[in-house]
């Protein structure tokens, strides 16, 4: 049977493959492909979910246990794990929000260069069409 410091030096371990996976992604983004970031993103989801449920669970550890828990190296170590998971999950964020608007700038810049170019066309037909009609 685990012991209630197994279970959250698991958990320990679970959030810092999270926080290697959130820390390359956030590295790596701006490279790859829409596809690759779509991926990886689903795979770091996958690992929140299953750390969502570890937690619903060391939560009610904790309660039954009480305050004292708090007091354990296992539990602060927990408790710093879980804040860089936070942290490197909203740099993930951060990221994409900064490459979505060079994105969204980039397709207004080729929008308005179709735009003229189409005006340019259809100025281009109107003098043919008035020179040679």
């Amino acid at each position: 049977m685990n012991t209630s410091e197994d279970l959250f030096r698991e958990s320990i371990g679970q959030y810092q493959e999270l926080i290697n996976s959130a820390t390359s992604l956030s590295e790596h983004m701006a490279s790859m492909t829409p596809e690759k970031i779509l991926d990886e993103c689903e795979k770091l989801r996958e690992l929140q979910k299953k750390q969502i449920e570890i937690d619903k669970f060391l939560i009610d550890i904790m309660l039954d246990t009480g305050p004292e828990i708090l007091e354990k190296p296992y539990t602060r170590e927990y408790q710093r794990q879980l804040e860089k998971a936070i942290q490197s999950c909203n740099k993930v964020a951060t990221k994409a929000k900064a490459i979505r608007s060079l994105l969204q700038t980039e397709i207004n810049s080729l929008k308005k260069g179709q735009q003229c170019l189409a005006g340019y066309s259809s100025l281009k037909k109107e003098r043919s069409a008035t020179t040679y009609g």
